[in-house]
């Protein structure tokens, strides 16, 4: 779970600050980042002829520089370990992360569940490993409000304003869309007129911090967000207060390259993903993980489901 992404990038959603529809728009144009230098002192002793000179990942923006700096330090690791320079590149949204995979400008990135699925259909994306807490582990979409607002259930804001974090995002729209259509017995269409406005933030952490102002009646946002963004100091526990949760959510946040990179660097990369709890726990820490985790594509078909249920192509999701 865990939005671009991330650095917060697969569970914050999602994955920049603008709109889905800007980001095929701007494309991956700028802000290339360099973070890695070649040193090949824990790297393998394979064959790299054929391997890129640069692996670029791509990464979302977040209001916490601590795990921007996170990002930067798995990209200096990976780095270290590849023997080859590694660099960042900042993405708006996940429709930007989705562009620039299938474009060629990245080669891996952090996707939510359902940025991950309509990733392999637009852009050929392959799964390297799933971040969450191990086998089993399982979280939810939550819906919030301020701490002082009268709702106590989601019948409550008729005719108020909410927020969305990011189209792509699974914890931030799918799943609550979901949600919201069975608790209150309406179909997605009819989701737009229950309220009085239906807007994307461009993050869970801007979601947050709008119902922590009081600038937002209701959210939309990942289970383990909240206490992200508590940690990370930009809002306190009291400041908003839980109406209404989903249904488990499978899967977990995707950890994806793009096709075509030689099979003996994917399994580098996949082998210190898999290793790098042990290296860096506290790069997991604050994204409510564990580490990353063996996964199949067929763990995400559960959220394929509820994309189906919502009837809702990956072009009506992002635009």
């Amino acid at each position: 779970m865990v939005t671009l992404m991330a650095a917060l990038m697969l569970v914050l959603a999602a994955c920049g600050g603008n709109n889905g529809n800007n980001g095929a728009n701007n494309g991956a144009s700028g802000g290339n980042k360099e973070n890695a230098s070649a040193n090949a002192g824990t790297a393998s002793d394979a064959p790299k002829s054929e391997w890129p000179s640069v692996l670029r990942i791509g990464s979302l923006p977040m209001e916490d520089g601590e795990m921007s700096r996170n990002a930067d330090q798995f990209a200096t690791d990976l780095g270290e370990y590849l023997g080859i320079k590694v660099e960042t590149f900042e993405g708006e949204d996940y429709n930007m992360m989705i562009e620039a995979m299938r474009s060629g400008k990245i080669d891996m990135t952090t996707y939510g569940p359902f940025g991950y699925i309509i990733a392999v259909e637009r852009s050929g994306a392959k799964l390297l490993a799933a971040m969450n807490n191990g086998p089993g582990s399982e979280g939810t979409s939550v819906i919030i409000v301020p701490k002082d607002s009268p709702a106590q259930t989601v019948q409550d804001l008729k005719g108020k304003n909410f927020l969305f974090a990011d189209p792509a995002s699974t914890t931030g729209h799918l799943y609550p869309r979901a949600t919201l259509m069975k608790l209150l017995n309406v179909k997605n269409d009819e989701i737009p007129k229950f309220f009085s406005n239906v807007s994307f933030s461009g993050g869970h952490d801007k979601s947050l911090l709008a119902i922590a102002n009081g600038d937002a009646d209701g959210a939309a946002t990942c289970s383990q967000c909240i206490e992200i963004i508590v940690g990370a100091g930009l809002i306190k526990a009291e400041d908003v207060r839980v109406i209404a949760e989903s249904d488990p959510i499978p899967g977990g946040g995707a950890l994806a390259y793009r096709d075509g990179l030689p099979q003996d660097l994917v399994d580098k990369m996949r082998e210190f993903a898999l290793s790098y709890a042990e290296k860096n726990p506290a790069y997991f820490e604050g994204m409510g993980a564990k580490g990353f985790f063996p996964a199949e594509d067929s763990d995400f078909d559960g959220v394929r489901e509820v994309a189906e249920m919502l009837e809702m192509s990956p072009e009506e999701m992002l635009k």
